[in-house]
C-alpha cells in the first residue's frame, strides 16, 4: 500500500507539475530506478524515479502498518547526472 498527505499532492500538482498518483502508479510497476537511504534524514529512504527524462527524488517511510508513505518529490541535478536518461521505460 502507498499513501500519501492529499494536500501535499495538491501542491505538487500546482507547483511542480507531478502527483503522487503518477509516483505511487510508477513504484507499483517496478519503474523507480533506485532505493537509497535519505542521508538528510535517519529512517528515510528516497525512491530515485524518472519522470519526462528526469530524475527525480522522492523521499518516503514505511510506517506501522508497512505502508509506503511518500513526503514529497523534487527533481534532482546530483541523481540525474548519474542515473539520468538511462532507464525510462517508453509507451
Amino acid at each position: 500500500m502507498i499513501r500519501w498527505d492529499e494536500e501535499k499532492d495538491r501542491w505538487l500538482i500546482r507547483h511542480r507539475g507531478i502527483s503522487f498518483h503518477d509516483i505511487a502508479e510508477k513504484i507499483i510497476e517496478g519503474e523507480y530506478l533506485d532505493i537509497l537511504e535519505n542521508p538528510a534524514k535517519p529512517n528515510q529512504d528516497i525512491f530515485l524515479i524518472q519522470i519526462r527524462g528526469y530524475v527525480w527524488v522522492v523521499p518516503f517511510v514505511i510506517d506501522k502498518d508497512d505502508a509506503i508513505v511518500l513526503k514529497t518529490t523534487y527533481p534532482s541535478r546530483k541523481f540525474n547526472k548519474i542515473y539520468g536518461g538511462r532507464h525510462e521505460k517508453k509507451g
